[in-house]
């Protein structure tokens, strides 16, 4: 019962992880098209939250590290984004929910589905990295290497700062910055570029926001065991002992 729960964990996380560069596209897949994959990612957001019942318990439980605050920080704050999501796409939908009765204020939620749109692609690509220890150990079980190769590990680590670093240009080449901060308030696409370009860009982004959180996740749970490392750290050590 245990494994079929935790398979369809998995099963749901891979589905919203595939869906959320698809949602970014609105413009290549079309309104109605968006609209049915916006519901679906609204609704496996709660299946997700249902099978992680234990999550919500253990909000008020335990000690609070650096780590887990951050942890926490970002997932509420993807809560509240996904309501945000799902209140203003109800609001302007054309088609799945085109009832007249819960239209209205269609510039507020314009500009809040805008928002809430890329704020949701940082925040969730930031809870991916966060439980990126949970993909790796499904990576090793489905390519079946147990053992910790640093050869492995290394190249891995320079392919997804390759694709960090494209995300960097995607970011601003996307004008990214313009719409997190409502400097406008229609998406600007360019019908020039193919959307293999785009979804590239996107994904990118996504590897980019979820490498940060992973990254800045395990400097936090080194410095919270004493057990930091890097040229940063040891800085500040060596600062220490000399006001010492």
């Amino acid at each position: 019962m245990k494994q079929s729960k935790q398979l369809v964990k998995r099963i749901v996380d891979f589905v919203m992880i595939i869906l959320l560069p698809l949602l970014m596209a609105e413009i290549l897949m079309g309104q109605e098209i968006h609209e049915w994959l916006g519901a679906g990612m609204l609704i496996l957001f709660v299946v997700h939250h249902l099978l992680n019942a234990g999550w919500w318990k253990s909000l008020f439980k335990g000690k609070y590290t650096p780590s887990r605050a951050l942890s926490v920080t970002i997932d509420l704050l993807l809560v509240l984004d996904m309501a945000a999501l799902g209140i203003s796409g109800i609001q302007m939908s054309n088609f799945i929910f085109d009832f007249p009765s819960l239209r209205g204020g269609m510039m507020i939620a314009r500009q809040l589905h805008l928002l809430s749109s890329y704020w949701g692609l940082i925040l969730m690509s930031a809870h991916l990295g966060m439980h990126m220890e949970i993909f790796i150990g499904m990576g090793r079980k489905l390519f079946r290497t147990s053992e910790r190769n640093r050869a492995r590990v290394w190249i891995l680590r320079v392919i997804a700062a390759g694709i960090s670093v494209y995300g960097i240009y995607a970011f601003f080449i996307q004008q990214l910055p313009d719409y997190l901060f409502l400097q406008t308030h229609f998406v600007l696409f360019d019908e020039t570029k193919a959307a293999a370009i785009y979804f590239a860009e996107t994904v990118s982004m996504i590897v980019l926001f979820a490498a940060i959180a992973h990254c800045l996740n395990k400097l936090l749970r080194n410095i919270g065991k004493g057990k930091a490392k890097g040229v940063g750290w040891k800085m500040v050590s060596f600062y220490n002992k000399i006001k010492k």
